[in-house]
């Protein structure tokens, strides 16, 4: 008696699954980071953290982004391919190099551009302080603090693209054109936030005016030239790390041209 034949799924079918599978774990586990943040600066505990409290903190808003989809990939049928071709690792990576970029030099920016001012009880800063002219310096613990928000940021605008585009069916033409809007409008709404009297204990700026515009249009560049870039991964066919590096490094120098 013949065993009934499986359902063979396509690659590139099986490559889009785990896409929206890894989105969705994203999206779950971002509240956790997002509640997190709003009770500690409501709380004004930050004022009195050290560098070793700052870090534990934002390593631990960081960690679920990366050990839930490593942990809960592990029970899915990945047709048993190796760590390194998980999407959610690429994805990872990817965003890890966007950060570190724009963490380490793209800050100068704002703080020479709207008068950035961090106001935090550390002595570990990691950044490249001959870049801008106000010698400031970035806190080691903002590493993986942005990296939480950002797999959050471009996991959320990929979806909400997908389903605009899906929905009001635009061509390529229309999905260009989407893609600034949805740029800008989170990185105003971002730094919207970032302006709030509860900051104002740990970070300042000398004209908020200025920095709702300049700060956001610099910002919507990272949005704007990552958007499209990171929504090619695992698009066509199974990417490599160094393939997801370079296009990474890629996206980086665009920035910096764009800046």
């Amino acid at each position: 008696m013949t065993q009934p034949s499986k359902r063979t799924i396509p690659p590139r079918q099986s490559l889009e699954d785990e896409k929206l599978w890894t989105e969705r774990v994203i999206l779950a586990q971002s509240p956790f980071w997002i509640i997190a943040v709003a009770l500690v600066i409501s709380t004004g505990v930050p004022r009195h953290w050290n560098d070793i409290e700052y870090l534990l903190f934002s390593t631990t808003v960081a960690a679920p982004s990366v050990v839930l989809p490593a942990l809960l990939s592990s029970r899915r049928d990945l047709n048993h391919r190796p760590w390194s071709h998980r999407y959610w690792l690429k994805l990872n990576v990817w965003v890890a190099v966007v950060v570190c970029f724009g963490t380490y030099f793209g800050s100068h920016y704002f703080f020479d551009a709207v008068g950035l001012r961090y106001i935090f009880n550390v002595d570990w800063n990691f950044s490249w302080v001959v870049v801008g002219r106000s010698r400031q310096e970035v806190p080691v613990f903002m590493y993986p603090l942005t990296h939480a928000y950002f797999m959050t940021y471009f996991t959320s605008m990929m979806a909400v693209e997908r389903k605009i585009v899906r929905r009001l069916q635009l061509g390529w033409i229309g999905r260009q054109a989407l893609v600034p809007v949805l740029s800008y409008g989170l990185a105003f709404a971002e730094i919207f936030v970032m302006a709030s009297p509860l900051l104002s204990g740990l970070s300042t700026y000398k004209n908020r005016k200025r920095m709702l515009g300049v700060y956001s249009l610099g910002y919507t560049s990272y949005f704007t030239i990552g958007l499209p870039r990171v929504r090619r991964i695992d698009s066509d066919q199974d990417w490599s790390l160094v393939r997801v590096l370079l296009e990474a490094l890629g996206s980086c120098m665009a920035i910096l041209v764009v800046f």
